[in-house]
């Protein structure tokens, strides 16, 4: 053998050696080494978001101790805090021979004081998203879901002293409290189990669920199973399906479900504050894919009162925009003021009238698009049935597209909208009122019985602000267009009106056919008055003028025959109606020389809206002249 091939041979026989020797220097000099540096640019470059981390060691051995203390992530340019994320301190047990591999396989992980903060600034970007959630069209979602095939084995995770706040749109901070989370698997071909104990909005919660295992959760190829079951006093919110991509809550699919005996609970964890106590439920299929949260074909309960949501969607929106809510839902009975009126003072006493409030913001967030409709509906005074709605929220108001339904006999269409004003909200609304009865709407508003009767239609405009409805309501400004074109009225009315000289002698039996009645009336603050004030009738025409006051219900009516239209017996002199709707006082009376001149010159209805005085001009009782 040759010199330089005995060289050969011992440098090949020395290989393992400086091999064995290296080996031993790095387990021996590796834990020496400060990480922290080199890890931290590492993750900066790769989120795009400055990272810190105060101390990061390596004890190489079968089983790789990594200890991290201080990890830290930037915010957004423009959040509420300089850090979105914080860990304190934890320590990870990997299997050595694995890495060889190239595969992580987490033996053990403790994690301890973590603080993550989820928010969006002012152009809506979402902090949560890493390389540029910048303003503009969001990016398209991928068919495709992401690779997992890089996670590392999960066996045993355990987290202690967690608190995630989510910050909405409005600034209200949602906080979840996680006193300790464990995540464990006997093998990696073992199912997951999950545990999480903590509290949100100060409400002790709990979470728990089987899910699949640790193979699974690298395997991106099939749904991962994902059944989760969140427990809060008198409150379960379960979800029974898969995630394709598990470790971003995404791509769900299954059925979710609540149920809770009491919507105030709701209410304060969704950060709403205290609401009624009354039991709630609901599900139905549940799908979330990238922005869109969707559930369909559900069904559930409000106060034991069934109702049916085909659709309840929410779209993120992208930055800079608000989200989008779309519902559709279908009650069965709908009472607001059981659910939102005032609690009873004493323990048999009904509920006060529920009053909803008229202040939103500006630029709400998310917008609505809603849909829905009631068999029975119950608001304040009103009761009604056969209800549908359609409303939209976006910048600066509120507007119920439709909204119909039937009430005091009648059929009701509106139209409206809500807008911001000084004194809270300012509403508009058109009003139209089909298919009525006059008798129906007396009965309705306790008034006594009229001497008349038919079908009757009306057209009415709103104009109100306030606070709240009922505040509103209370000094609304309502423009009214009541017409009737058949039906009768009592005989003796027309001689009452006109002062027949056979009424001194006998009675009037019976009704005569009524051709018209025309009322305008004009309402500001619950006063009002009507003018004028007409019916044409086989036996002559009466007119009128009427003060009245909503809120005492008095009225002040004075009311006689036009001589043109009465017959040879009649002295056409005036009556008067006057005190409480339901028991009023009848008298003779003078027209005064206003008066006079109002019933003789043409009907003032210049100050109507242009549709209502469309539709008064269309009566045959209109008089034109002076006023058109």
């Amino acid at each position: 053998m040759t010199r330089r091939s005995k060289r050969i041979l011992g440098a090949v026989l020395a290989l393992p050696l400086i091999a064995v020797l290296a080996v031993a220097a790095l387990f021996v000099a590796l834990p020496r080494l400060e990480l922290a540096p080199y890890a931290a640019a590492r993750l900066t470059a790769q989120l795009g978001r400055a990272v810190t981390i105060e101390g990061l060691t390596i004890s190489p051995g079968l089983a790789t101790t990594v200890t991290l203390r201080g990890l830290a992530v930037a915010n957004i340019e423009g959040g509420s805090a300089p850090q979105m994320a914080r860990l304190d301190s934890a320590t990870a047990v990997l299997d050595l021979l694995p890495l060889l591999r190239r595969q992580v396989v987490l033996r053990q992980v403790r994690a301890e004081g973590f603080d993550l903060l989820l928010e969006r600034d002012a152009r809506k970007r979402r902090n949560w998203r890493f390389h540029g959630d910048a303003a503009g069209p969001s990016t398209p979602f991928s068919p495709e879901p992401p690779d997992r095939s890089g996670l590392p084995v999960i066996l045993d995770v355990g987290l202690s002293r967690a608190n995630i706040v989510f910050r909405t749109s409005s600034g209200t901070p949602l906080r979840t409290e996680l006193t300790a989370v464990t995540l464990v698997a006997p093998a990696r071909d073992q199912p997951l189990t999950l545990r999480a104990q903590g509290a949100y909005q100060s409400i002790p919660v709990s979470i728990a669920g089987t899910l699949g295992t640790p193979d699974q959760l690298r395997d991106g190829t099939a749904p991962f199973p994902y059944p989760l079951r969140a427990t809060a006093p008198e409150t379960v919110l379960a979800f029974d399906g898969t995630s394709r991509d598990p470790l971003n809550f995404d791509r769900l699919e299954g059925r979710l479900s609540l149920q809770a005996g009491s919507l105030g609970a709701i209410l304060t964890m969704a950060g709403a504050g205290p609401g009624p106590a009354f039991l709630v439920g609901l599900a139905g299929a549940f799908r979330r894919e990238g922005d869109r949260w969707r559930l369909t074909a559900a069904r559930g309960e409000i106060d034991n009162d069934a109702f049916t949501a085909p659709r309840l969607e929410l779209v993120e929106g992208p930055a800079g925009e608000p989200d989008a809510v779309a519902a559709e839902i279908d009650f069965t009975r709908l009472d607001l003021n059981a659910l939102f009126g005032a609690p009873p003072a004493q323990p048999g006493d009904g509920r006060g009238q529920a009053d909803i409030p008229l202040t939103f913001a500006a630029a709400p967030d998310p917008r609505l698009n809603i849909r829905a409709t009631a068999r029975e509906f119950a608001y304040a005074d009103l009761a009604a049935t056969e209800v549908r709605l359609v409303a939209t929220a976006a910048p600066g108001r509120i507007a119920a597209e439709t909204l119909t339904m039937r009430a005091y006999g009648a059929r009701l269409e509106a139209t409206g909208a809500l807008e911001p004003s000084p004194r809270g909200g300012k509403v508009t609304a058109n009003v139209a009122l089909r298919e009525g009865n006059l008798d129906t709407l007396r009965q309705a508003f306790g008034i006594r019985s009229l001497p008349a009767q038919g079908p009757m239609e009306a057209r009415v405009a709103v104009a109100a602000e306030g606070a709240t409805m009922n505040a509103a309501t209370r000094q609304a400004h309502i423009s009214a267009v009541v017409s009737m074109r058949s039906g009768s009225i009592a005989r003796e009315v027309i001689e009452m009106a006109s002062t027949d000289l056979r009424a001194l002698f006998r009675t009037a039996r019976g009704q005569t056919p009524l051709t018209c009645l025309l009322a305008v009336v004009d309402i500001r603050d619950g006063r009002g008055e009507a003018a004028p004030l007409r019916i044409r009738a086989g036996t002559g025409t009466i007119s009128g003028l009427a003060t009245f006051d909503l809120n005492r219900r008095v009225l002040d009516l004075v009311i006689g025959s036009q001589s043109e239209t009465t017959d040879f017996f009649a002295l056409d002199i005036p009556v008067r109606v006057s005190g409480s709707f339901a028991d009023p006082n009848i008298a003779p009376a003078s027209w005064s020389g206003e008066g006079r001149a109002r019933l003789a010159a043409g009907d003032r209805i210049a100050p109507l809206p242009p549709a209502l005085r469309d539709f008064a001009r269309q009566n045959p009782c209109f008089r034109a002249g002076a006023g058109r």
